[in-house]
């Protein structure tokens, strides 16, 4: 028992830095993602959806 609580109180520190780095990591990509979605802000949501769900039939529209 003495001998799993060695291990991991040896691996708590490694545990606790990848959790840092996954949160951190999480938050850049938040920041990003929200400012790559401030650049189409003047369509609305339900737009950027409609454009997505028919976007294929739009591109077959522009290529006929």
């Amino acid at each position: 028992m003495a001998q799993l609580l060695q291990n991991l109180y040896n691996i708590a520190p490694v545990l606790a830095m990848i959790a840092l780095f996954g949160a951190a990591a999480g938050g850049f990509w938040l920041v990003f993602d929200l400012k790559t979605r401030s650049a189409n802000a003047r369509y609305s949501l339900s737009d950027r959806l409609f454009l997505k769900r028919n976007a294929n039939r739009v591109r077959k529209m522009q290529l006929h």
